[in-house]
């Protein structure tokens, strides 16, 4: 993933979530093809686990939330599992840093909707 392109973005809508409705506990899973470079949003009111890729875990996901009269956006990534060596945790930590520009650009233009309102 170097360059975000719209046509490479998949985005499905899940839990009776539409395009704009509701902004809380809509909730994001980014995930690509490591193979094809396709990118795949799922929007829904909960993380989308059936599509995350248990061996990879290289998924970006978030959510909305408020504090009081704020509204925020949080987004995760895993950048080391129980288990896994410091060297593979900075590798993975490096890529995520390098990427997660490009993540946030899908997941804003494939959520571009909810934006517009």
């Amino acid at each position: 993933m170097n360059k975000f392109n719209p046509e490479r973005l998949s985005v499905e809508y899940r839990d009776g979530v539409t395009a704009t409705d509701p902004v809380i506990s809509r909730h994001h899973t980014l995930t690509h093809s490591d193979d094809t470079g396709e990118l795949f949003l799922t929007i829904g009111t909960q993380f989308a686990w059936d599509k995350v890729n248990n061996d990879m875990r290289d998924e970006v996901i978030g959510e909305w939330k408020t504090n009081g009269h704020c509204i925020y956006y949080n987004a995760y990534v895993m950048v080391n599992k129980e288990g896994q060596d410091f060297n593979t945790a900075m590798r993975r930590y490096e890529v995520f840093e390098r990427e997660l520009p490009l993540a946030l650009t899908a997941i804003r233009y494939g959520d571009r909707f909810l934006f517009n309102v």
